[in-house]
């Protein structure tokens, strides 16, 4: 192999490797970011919607727990209100009837909280009488005889330690996971005589809380101690403490807290008979974020694979596409900018990007031979038109005939008549063009539009009124003779009804692309049928036989300005956002290389 080979290989591995730098930091890397973006701002979302659902879930669960504490402490006060306990006790007061009277009171509190879902057992303990008490049990919800044997052993002088300064309200206590509602029974001088104590149902209690999203275990605290711990025990965990609750509720009512790992957590204060109770829910992770666990893998392997996907892809895509297609936009450009006949190199190895290149070529040799020849006929043509309307006038004797009556005019005092005439004379020199010049300036422009509309204001009086607006910069910009004369007679004509009110703006400025752009706007309103026969005129199979002599007159313009400036240049007429109809002159603001 020659060092010339030797050489010519080098630089084709230097150049595959740039193209690989390139492709990592200029399209692997922006796309690794923006997939970690994407993540990073998806699992944001997520955990927000997780945090909002699960407190949510938290909030609609308090609420139907404190439905049923409700219910239980409606029933409790029933005990008091319906009087047939006290009727009892002084009946036993009377009789010392122990076992009847334990006897009645068993089936009243049988009858009331004994089918009641939310009550597991009902007990009553009368004070001056401690060795008299009354159960009943509610057998739907598992009550049995150990619930009564626990809370004579265990849980009875707590529940009376508490009733001591309860007064006539109701209270929760806790004893080993059993729950108590608690409440005095009074006379009718409110002096407590029982005390009625109802051991809720864990179960229907805590039933709700299964429809938590992720929902794992529960547990109730009440006046920082713990009234219902949860199933599992959780020794060492700061989220269980009840100080760490407190400060995590510090700020708020409820308050959700994402930990990473197996559990995180909800709390959620609750203010009820005179004291908090706070609820903390434990939530299983694997559960609440199953879905963004997905979804981060799923990102991970979708940019794995994509990545030989996108090599290959890029390395075709710029050597089969991107560079021909460069190529076919730049020479695009060049015609668009005037470089009609441009032509492409064309050395393509592929048959579809072969054929295209050549059809340019083809097409650009065929549109600069169109655009000569249709050009050279175009300005031919109008030579001619223009050389046959000034061959039908005498100067002279027009000139002499106006100058005679313009002096009559003036001599009889008449400076109406006379001012019309001089704009008529004006207008005239316009069309007959005896310098031969294509080319004038603004300003001169203005001169035979402000003869026309001269003429027009005299005519009408107060009932036709014109407005302009000039950058008066742009008076010595060059431009085509007569192409603003013709724009404003047909607003005058057609546009406007000039016999109730005619109103009429030019306005004359430079736009931010750098085009010259002159306005017309009217008060008339552009219909239906205005819009089909302004397009009519322009399109190019128009019957001129059939047009007025003003609508060829817009036309004329329109042809003219894109001969001379090219397709985005012309007259444009529409409706604006008044409904009133503007007439549009877009020219450049430079003279065209060909005249």
């Amino acid at each position: 192999m020659t060092n010339k080979a030797v050489e010519k290989r080098r630089r084709k591995k230097s150049l595959r490797w740039s193209m690989v730098r390139r492709l990592i930091f200029g399209w692997f890397l922006p796309l690794f970011l923006m997939i970690l973006v994407v993540i990073l701002l998806m699992t944001k979302n997520m955990l927000s919607q997780v945090e909002h659902t699960i407190l949510a879930s938290v909030e609609k669960t308090v609420d139907i727990m404190e439905y049923q504490l409700k219910d239980c402490e409606t029933a409790s006060k029933d005990a008091s209100y319906k009087a047939v306990i006290i009727q009892h006790y002084k009946k036993y007061l009377e009789n010392k009837n122990g076992t009847g009277f334990e006897k009645d009171l068993k089936k009243y509190l049988t009858e009331q909280y004994g089918y009641d879902d939310n009550c597991k057992a009902a007990l009553l303990v009368v004070l001056d009488h401690p060795d008299i008490s009354a159960y009943a049990l509610n057998y739907s919800n598992s009550g049995t005889y150990q619930d009564i044997q626990f809370f004579n052993t265990k849980a009875r002088e707590k529940v009376l330690e508490v009733a001591r300064t309860l007064d006539t309200g109701t209270t929760l206590v806790g004893v080993e996971g059993r729950v108590y509602m608690v409440r005095n029974l009074v006379t009718s001088k409110f002096v407590p005589y029982a005390v009625l104590a109802l051991e809720l149902d864990r179960e229907s209690l805590m039933k709700s809380y299964a429809g938590i999203w992720g929902y794992a275990d529960a547990s109730l605290y009440w006046e920082g101690e713990v009234l219902l711990p949860g199933r599992t025990t959780h020794e060492g965990q700061k989220e269980y403490e009840y100080a760490y609750i407190a400060e995590a509720l510090k700020n708020g009512q409820a308050v959700y807290q994402f930990k990473r790992g197996g559990y995180s957590y909800a709390y959620r204060k609750i203010n009820m008979y005179g004291g908090t109770m706070v609820l903390l829910v434990s939530l299983d992770n694997h559960v609440t974020y199953a879905e963004m666990e997905a979804m981060q893998y799923f990102f991970v392997i979708l940019l794995i694979f994509m990545v030989p996907l996108i090599i290959q892809m890029m390395r075709f895509f710029h050597n089969k596409v991107t560079v021909p297609l460069r190529e076919l936009i730049a020479a695009a450009n060049a015609v668009r900018e005037g470089n009609l006949g441009i032509q492409i190199v064309n050395e393509e190895d592929n048959e579809e990007f072969y054929h295209v290149k050549d059809s340019f070529n083809h097409m650009s040799r065929q549109l600069k031979s169109q655009f000569d020849r249709i050009y050279l006929e175009e300005i031919a043509l109008r030579d001619a038109k223009i050389m046959a309307l000034q061959s039908q006038i005498n100067p002279h004797f027009l000139n002499n005939t106006l100058e005679a009556i313009n002096w009559e005019a003036r001599l009889n005092g008449n400076q109406k008549v006379s001012g019309m005439i001089e704009a008529l004379s004006t207008m005239l020199e316009a069309t007959m063009n005896r310098k031969e010049a294509q080319f004038h300036t603004v300003e001169e422009e203005m001169v035979y539009a402000d003869a026309y509309l001269y003429i027009i204001s005299q005519r009408f009086g107060s009932k036709f009124s014109c407005t302009k607006k000039i950058d008066e910069r742009l008076l010595k910009v060059q431009v085509p003779r007569l192409i603003i004369q013709p724009i404003v007679e047909n607003a005058v004509e057609h546009g406007m009804d000039i016999t109730e009110q005619g109103r009429l703006e030019l306005r004359l400025f430079r736009r931010e692309d750098g085009y010259l752009c002159i306005e017309v706007e009217d008060n008339g309103h552009l219909t239906k049928e205005d819009r089909e026969r302004i397009d009519r005129i322009l399109l190019e199979d128009v019957e001129l036989s059939k047009e007025t002599r003003v609508s060829l007159g817009i036309r004329n313009v329109d042809r003219r300005l894109k001969m001379l400036y090219g397709p985005d240049c012309g007259l444009y007429i529409r409706g604006n956002e008044t409904e009133y109809t503007v007439s549009t002159i877009l020219l450049k603001m430079a003279v065209p290389n060909e005249q």
